[in-house]
């Protein structure tokens, strides 16, 4: 499992190196970890193939800040998890929109990083979770939970939009998906024929719903007063998240 962190610090950069090495040793996880003082520089290895699972940004950095160089990063490699190094508090929201695994304010130190490496192995395990479809014929179509963003019912069918590729119509109908969905947590029903994934959804503006990604749902009327329930309990539980960060 490949690890970046990044750096314009070089004596932070070779701490925490040493920090991070000695949390995976004490997890037997199998990391290999490569270190940057630059955001330019880790983006360029990544241009050049380099594929990791997570990077590790420092927020203040003279070339490129942590934040920009974390939205750089999810463009090239959407599904690349994020964490972030800082001496203070002030972009907090800005990694929260962006779904960071953590947010570590400095000093930096080996329980942090074991905290940050369970939270990676969670969130991998989550991704493992999938959506089975039958398509016909004895075929089917599998999607990460995790990569779901959205799911609507469109032309005797369901159109499934997921992370880093174009929207898929399958065959089915949107009463199987939601009756299949209907116990996972992350899963929000806005209509009779539509669905979001949470952590997909940047904000909600009474009747209609706002994704990360620019896309916009309606929420029916029926719908609505669940709707904002349940965003409002997501919302509490990950600024509750954000807080303990805060307070580690």
């Amino acid at each position: 499992m490949l690890i970046f962190i990044c750096d314009d610090n070089r004596q932070d950069l070779e701490v925490m190196r040493m920090r991070l090495a000695k949390a995976a040793a004490g997890l037997s996880a199998d990391v290999k970890i490569t270190a940057y003082s630059s955001g330019k520089m880790l983006l360029k290895a990544v241009e050049d193939g380099a594929n990791p699972v997570l990077a590790l940004l420092d927020i203040y950095m003279d070339d490129m800040n942590g934040i920009a160089v974390g939205r750089a990063l999810r463009a090239l490699l959407p599904d690349v998890f994020l964490a972030f190094l800082t001496s203070s508090r002030d972009f907090a929201v800005d990694a929260f929109e962006m779904d960071a695994l953590h947010y570590m304010v400095k000093p930096v130190t080996s329980d942090m990083f074991h905290t940050l490496l369970m939270r990676l192995t969670d969130r991998m395990e989550r991704f493992t979770q999938v959506l089975d479809l039958p398509v016909g014929r004895g075929e089917h179509a599998r999607f990460s939970l995790a990569k779901i963003r959205h799911i609507t019912s469109k032309s005797r069918g369901v159109e499934i939009g997921v992370q880093g590729r174009s929207n898929t119509w399958l065959p089915c109908l949107f009463g199987e998906v939601e009756s299949r969905l209907s116990d996972e947590p992350d899963f929000l029903l806005l209509s009779r024929g539509g669905m979001i994934n949470l952590n997909s959804l940047q904000r909600i503006d009474y009747d209609v719903c706002h994704l990360k990604n620019g896309e916009i749902f309606p929420i029916s009327r029926r719908e609505r007063a669940k709707v904002q329930s349940r965003y409002s309990d997501f919302l509490f539980c990950r600024m509750n998240a954000m807080e303990r960060e805060k307070n580690d």
